[in-house]
């Protein structure tokens, strides 16, 4: 019974620290923008990550397959476990959600800091996490609140006021970039919980492929259309610095992230990317010298308060089962 509180704290601690790493992406993503586009950023990020976590991979394959050598083979399945999923099945689940954070959510995430900064693109985006407490009800039996609408209702205001409610003096299209980038991570999340224990999709693999199949369409895009782009002549030392932190938080992150959703429901993980936006924020105002207006700082309160309404869990909450909602029954393909 008491072991369910220590799984929890764990599960919190592995949102928190893929917030704070999500967070100081958005101001890497300024400083790498000073000498790559959004779209060759993107790609060397994920190709540097999935070099590092395809070797670790590796090493823990080999390290594994010595440890079993020798040892009398177990049975297949784990006790008790349902049935196995196809290689098919895995692989398209795995597919979906790597589309969503990897390409979508990425370059999505690059344009919207190149069009508006990281500050502010770091809250638009970062409504994925009341995007996931009102989607999760649709694809898990989670429930969908009073508090979870009205979180909802303030983060949309918040973003109206991060816009300055004018259009015309607004670059809407890094807003609208940033909206993308929210919902495709927000779908992430939860499919991420939906599917990551049934179907058997380990942190290290999904990060694999998240960062592959990121570095393999849009550098194969870029290659096709502007090679150039992928090699700029003088790159700065704080962007290529900017770049090497970034693959670190494109490794490490999903590998956090399905680590706490293996513990925590969707929705109390959410609740800890409040982080994302406030780490962005501090860092922007310390290290890019961006100053948010009044009205800017008010919308992202609000969108604060928002994501707070929306995802931390009331007495109600606290008292989910550990592992949080009942997973999906695996079935043949």
């Amino acid at each position: 019974m008491d072991d369910a509180s220590p799984r929890r704290h764990l599960g919190e601690l592995f949102a928190a620290l893929a917030a704070m790493g999500f967070g100081s992406a958005y101001v890497a993503t300024s400083f790498s923008l000073e000498a790559f586009g959004p779209l060759p950023a993107a790609a060397w990020r994920t190709a540097l990550a999935a070099i590092a976590v395809g070797t670790v991979l590796a090493l823990l394959t080999v390290r594994g397959r010595r440890g079993r050598s020798g040892a009398a083979a177990g049975p297949g399945p784990a006790a008790g476990s349902a049935v196995a999923p196809t290689l098919a099945a895995r692989g398209v689940r795995l597919l979906v959600m790597s589309t969503l954070a990897g390409p979508l959510f990425l370059s999505s995430m690059n344009f919207a800091v190149a069009h508006v900064g990281a500050a502010i693109a770091s809250f638009v985006a970062g409504l994925y996490a009341v995007l996931a407490a009102v989607i999760a009800p649709v694809l898990l039996p989670e429930r969908l609140t009073a508090r979870v609408l009205a979180g909802f209702v303030l983060a949309v205001v918040g973003t109206a006021m991060l816009a300055e409610l004018a259009p015309a003096a607004t670059d809407l299209a890094g807003m609208g970039w940033g909206v993308l980038a929210a919902v495709c991570f927000a779908l992430y999340l939860v499919l991420t919980r939906r599917w990551s224990g049934p179907y058997r999709l380990g942190g290290l693999t999904v990060a694999l492929s998240n960062s592959t199949l990121t570095a393999v369409v849009l550098g194969g895009f870029l290659l096709a259309t502007d090679p150039a782009s992928l090699a700029p002549s003088t790159p700065s030392a704080q962007a290529i610095l900017a770049l090497v932190w970034m693959a670190l938080v494109a490794a490490a992150g999903p590998i956090l992230t399905v680590a706490s959703l293996r513990r925590v429901p969707a929705a109390r993980s959410a609740a800890f990317l409040l982080l994302n936006p406030v780490t962005a924020t501090v860092l922007a105002v310390a290290l890019l010298g961006e100053r948010p207006s009044a009205l800017q700082i008010a919308g992202g309160l609000l969108v604060l308060l928002g994501m707070a309404a929306a995802t931390v869990p009331g007495r109600a909450g606290r008292s989910t089962a550990p592992g949080g909602a009942r997973r999906e029954a695996v079935r043949p393909q």
